[in-house]
């Protein structure tokens, strides 16, 4: 595979050659993967099946003038994400379900609830621009950007203030003993 090769010397009486994308790409593909991320065997097949396909899919797209190797990194980074994503919420999904099916311990739901109500009082106690963005990132789901576009204040300021609450946050359970 070559580095500076642009997607128009992969097109082949103007039809994108796709065999010839695979056998130079795969490696590449599988590389990125595996560098990126620790996932099973056949995760790392499908997702770079799925490369391809969306290669497929956009092929009419393409910058022609463009060099290959970083459209198809860019695409397996974004896959690589949403992959991990949907993982992340399997496993979290997985660990509630196993916490409510294995047992009902009184006392951890009693600590549980004594420790939400603690952060929930003192997260009225923030200013109230942080209680805002607090509240619409971890309970409302909202994107980083999302919200800085609603409060019209930059990505990194809403960071910023996360960052800061959360260490907050930290602090008043140390205390409260949680």
């Amino acid at each position: 595979m070559k580095k500076e090769n642009t997607i128009e010397s992969y097109i082949v009486d103007n039809q994108l050659d796709m065999p010839r994308v695979f056998d130079e790409y795969y490696h590449y593909v599988s590389t990125i993967i595996k560098n990126k991320h620790t996932i099973k065997l056949e995760d790392e097949e499908e997702m770079i099946a799925d490369v391809f396909l969306i290669l497929w899919k956009n092929k009419d797209r393409l910058d022609r003038k463009a060099v290959f190797s970083p459209y198809i990194a860019g695409i397996t980074k974004r896959l690589i994400y949403r992959k991990y994503r949907e993982l992340s919420k399997m496993i979290k999904f997985s660990q509630y379900e196993n916490e409510m099916i294995s047992h009902f311990n009184v006392d951890e739901i009693v600590e549980q609830k004594e420790m939400n109500d603690c952060i929930t009082k003192n997260l009225k106690a923030l200013g109230d621009t942080e209680y805002e963005i607090f509240k619409k990132f971890y309970y409302e789901g909202k994107k980083v950007k999302q919200i800085a576009q609603e409060m019209n204040i930059s990505s990194s300021n809403v960071k910023t203030k996360l960052h800061r609450t959360r260490k907050k946050i930290r602090e008043i359970l140390k205390v409260g003993g949680f």
